[in-house]
């Protein structure tokens, strides 16, 4: 058997999902199938990738190899594909709109699709800022939406211009609904990051942004070390890590797509760890002149996020009065 993409993305789940069991309720299939086809895996792979146990699985050294290579790869066409797409697009017709995962990209893109002027939208998602802004520069994107964070604020390349959308946004701890911390706090709808010091954490991989330097200082600031043990680029995969109650983790406001009923999220007392979202745009693109409508459309998908966020936070409380 040759090893597929597909092949790599269920090594990486079943890394991420610590148990095939886990891995097999996400991927919807049953798991003597995903057992299976894992070891169908292993075998092109020439040796066991993960370790069993009753716990669950950990990678053997050859399968932390494979899991970390297999991320890379997987970023790295996911990255091709998007950029590809946004190549192609017509140029004419085509607004083509950049953000990192968790920004209301749907709502602006549906915002300018309304416009009477656009006939496309190609969107790219991409973690790294510094890529956003050279795909800004390089006229791959007309409108990026960014992170900024303090102490590492954007440098724009020439041809690049940009605008506050919002000018701080906090960052929230996603818990399980019935974790002790979720409890202890729904009253008063905030928690101390110190009570979070022995939790283990997932969250998206390392990136250029600052979000990963600014919470470690937090939570060295809060007296402990934390135990970052997860990664993933999926979504789904951090809320399943959250539900199941093996962890938490920081997500933004503007994620209430990822949460489910399972979910809860607490502001961080002090807000300790917030940015700003900036729109940018490239100065070259014959769309420059829609920035300030595109800022509009960002203004409001925002303010509809967080509507919605707030929406869920109210029903979540409603469900455990009663």
């Amino acid at each position: 058997m040759n090893v597929e993409l597909r092949h790599l993305r269920v090594v990486v789940l079943v890394a991420e999902a610590g148990s095939v069991g886990r891995a097999a309720r996400w991927l919807k299939v049953s798991q003597p199938s995903l057992t299976a086809q894992l070891k169908r895996i292993e075998a092109a792979f020439g040796g066991e990738l993960f370790s069993r146990s009753r716990t669950g699985v950990t990678p053997t050294p050859l399968g932390r190899y494979a899991v970390d290579r297999a991320r890379a790869i997987l970023v790295d066409v996911d990255h091709l594909s998007a950029t590809v797409s946004a190549m192609t697009a017509v140029e004419s017709s085509a607004v083509r709109l950049g953000g990192f995962p968790t920004a209301p990209m749907s709502g602006i893109a549906s915002r300018l699709r309304s416009h009477g002027e656009i006939e496309q939208v190609s969107i790219e998602v991409e973690w790294s800022t510094s890529v956003l802004l050279q795909q800004l520069e390089s006229g791959r994107l007309d409108f990026a939406l960014l992170r900024e964070f303090p102490g590492f604020e954007l440098r724009l390349p020439t041809g690049v211009e940009s605008t506050t959308v919002v000018e701080s946004e906090s960052a929230y701890v996603a818990l399980s609904a019935d974790h002790p911390v979720a409890e202890s706090t729904r009253t008063r709808g905030e928690v101390d990051l110190a009570s979070l010091a022995d939790e283990e954490w997932i969250g998206e991989p390392p990136d250029d942004s600052g979000f990963h330097v600014l919470f470690r200082a937090a939570c060295e600031a809060a007296g402990f070390q934390p135990k970052v043990e997860h990664h993933s680029v999926d979504t789904s995969v951090l809320m399943g890590f959250v539900t199941s109650g093996q962890g938490v983790a920081l997500i933004s406001p503007t994620s209430y797509r990822m949460l489910s009923s399972d979910v809860t999220t607490r502001t961080l007392v002090g807000d300790p760890i917030h940015r700003k979202l900036v729109l940018a745009w490239s100065t070259d693109s014959p769309r420059a002149q829609m920035a300030a409508d595109v800022l509009g459309m960002a203004s409001a998908a925002y303010d509809e996020a967080i509507t919605e966020h707030a929406r869920r936070g109210a029903h979540q409380q409603r469900m455990h009065v009663a």
